[in-house]
């Protein structure tokens, strides 16, 4: 029997969901209009809410973040214990942040703004001999009073600077720090205090790697020597010897490099015997 075609479908067809744009997750502000009722009692939303609220939470899940990718790694990192840390719901991290991959760029770009702050902070003196001391002493003193820092910078580079190289507020940052070591070392060498062989590049990544190395290696290092690296007498102490080693090298030939005000001496190390592979 032929006829028109009914207008209403068989029930198989009524009981097949449809699949609407806002199921899917690059819909995500959708995602939380729909679920901004629920969400009212137990956390705060961009809609509705004050600016300032909506940048406190912000502000939260991203140092919430930073701790858990530098003590997780970004594959071992989770966005629900993010999310709980910051006092939040999953669902507001994938509206900010859009994915896991983006919040830890975010995550990379902070740590870079802090540490670009900190070097904006630093007043070069007149004197650049006393200029590279307090810039090497700045440097570190940093490393040491942001751990994460180092933790994730160490995850980074496992991971071959994959996520770094593709953050724009990275990409658009200079650093303070290059332009500083430059123009302390070329005031030197005009004074013929430093010598006239060292490059700026070297000069940098001679005081970062001297600071980076004892702070990431502090837990093996601790273990080999058989003392706490991280106690406050060794810290001070490493820290001037950063600064007599960049010093002592930037001196021409027959120059010495002023002191530095002495620190409390450290414990000598008391060398362990090597286990008798008899025993």
């Amino acid at each position: 029997m032929c006829g028109r075609p009914s207008s209403v479908q068989p029930s198989f067809f009524r009981r097949i969901p449809r699949l609407v744009p806002a199921a899917f997750p690059e819909n995500i502000e959708a995602r939380v209009r729909e679920a901004e009722p629920a969400l009212t009692a137990g956390g705060p939303t961009r809609r509705g809410v004050p600016r300032e609220r909506s940048e406190a939470l912000e502000t939260r899940v991203l140092e919430a973040a930073i701790d858990e990718f530098s003590e997780h790694g970004f594959a071992g990192a989770r966005i629900e214990r993010i999310s709980q840390r910051a006092g939040t719901v999953d669902r507001m991290l994938y509206y900010y942040y859009g994915n896991k991959e983006r919040l830890y760029q975010a995550v990379l770009g902070k740590i870079y703004t802090d540490m670009i702050g900190a070097q904006r902070n630093f007043v070069t003196p007149d004197d650049p001999v006393e200029g590279m001391r307090q810039l090497i002493g700045h440097s570190w003193d940093h490393y040491v009073s942001h751990p994460h820092l180092v933790r994730l910078l160490m995850n980074e580079n496992l991971l071959r600077g994959k996520h770094i190289a593709q953050s724009e507020q990275v990409e658009r940052t200079s650093f303070p720090l290059v332009e500083t070591v430059s123009t302390l070392l070329a005031s030197g060498q005009a004074k013929g205090v430093f010598r006239s062989d060292v490059s700026s590049e070297h000069m940098l990544m001679t005081i970062m790697s001297l600071g980076f190395f004892y702070l990431s290696n502090q837990y093996t290092c601790s273990t080999w020597i058989g003392v706490d690296l991280m106690s406050r007498p060794r810290r001070k102490a490493w820290r001037k010897h950063i600064c007599d080693v960049v010093l002592q090298f930037l001196m021409p030939p027959g120059a010495t490099a002023p002191q530095p005000s002495p620190v409390d001496p450290v414990t000598p190390v008391r060398r362990r015997r090597a286990a008798d592979p008899s025993a």
